[in-house]
């Protein structure tokens, strides 16, 4: 694993052929954490390439901007069969499919969250449940995208999670329990008998606010602390806001993505339910 301040990570399969990208899907996440990248070989069936760059430069801390960071990288410049942006946000609401209006989709979003007069406001269907969510990705990230990728439609971050919750709650006819972290903002997904009973995104500041607010939903909704709790994205095995969780319920179980897509040797390096949504997106046509 390469820990350049160029790539602080970055994981190559050798059969990577940068002359080869019309083979490829590409994902990207454009999130307050960083840009994350991750290449499927389409012809292989498997991840081959993650890499990722945090905002903030591990040697002095001096915040790059998304144009600084995507500029360098050069499979940026190469095209492919399709291109995934994911932009975790935490301004989003849900509407069932059955009274949605596509003319009303700004009215709808301002209601619950009032306007600047300057969001990009983005809506995605989904399949589980029978909605569609409304969003405004950060301004950075929305003018990143228009600029770079006007003709693509980010995904928010509720459509790669809930296409695998809707995977893994097949095999549980009781409750599923999911708490997705990012970096300043949590998403607690809760299904029972196979239907989505709960979806909606905290804002946190502590370690511990990720337990608080996931217990305080279970506890509302009246579901024991012994079900297994699925955890994904920005906690890491022992760290504060996994021992936080511990505290609170024996069962928490890191959330490997499930797809039908493999991944190279060279992702042993890292922990996959770091990259859940990053990897579930191109499952998500």
């Amino acid at each position: 694993m390469a820990t350049s301040q160029i790539y602080p990570l970055e994981l190559i399969d050798e059969t990577l052929d940068i002359n080869a990208t019309d083979n490829y899907d590409l994902t990207i996440e454009l999130s307050d954490e960083g840009v994350s990248l991750a290449i499927l070989d389409l012809l292989r069936g498997k991840y081959v390439m993650l890499r990722h760059y945090p905002l903030e430069e591990p040697s002095g801390g001096t915040r790059r901007s998304f144009s600084d960071i995507l500029d360098t990288d050069d499979f940026l410049r190469r095209r492919y069969r399709k291109i995934f942006i994911v932009t975790p946000t935490l301004n989003s609401t849900l509407v069932p499919a059955s009274v949605y209006e596509p003319g009303l989709r700004e009215d709808y979003y301002r209601f619950n969250f009032g306007s600047s007069g300057d969001e990009h406001i983005f809506s995605n269907s989904l399949a589980f449940p029978d909605a569609v969510v409304l969003f405004a990705p950060e301004k950075e990230a929305a003018e990143t995208i228009a600029s770079r990728w006007r003709d693509i439609t980010p995904l928010h971050h509720f459509r790669p999670l809930l296409t695998h919750v809707a995977t893994a709650c097949r095999s549980n006819e009781n409750c599923y329990v999911h708490l997705h972290r990012e970096k300043d903002f949590v998403t607690v997904v809760v299904a029972e008998k196979r239907n989505l009973t709960f979806c909606n995104s905290f804002s946190v500041s502590d370690p511990q606010d990720s337990a608080y607010y996931l217990f305080s939903v279970l506890d509302r909704k009246g579901i024991r602390h012994d079900e297994t709790i699925h955890v994904s994205g920005l906690v890491e095995p022992y760290s504060e806001a996994h021992i936080a969780l511990l505290s609170f319920a024996p069962g928490v179980k890191f959330a490997s993505p499930l797809i039908r897509q493999s991944y190279s040797y060279v992702m042993n390096e890292v922990h996959l339910h770091r990259w859940l949504n990053l990897f579930t997106a191109a499952s998500c046509e």
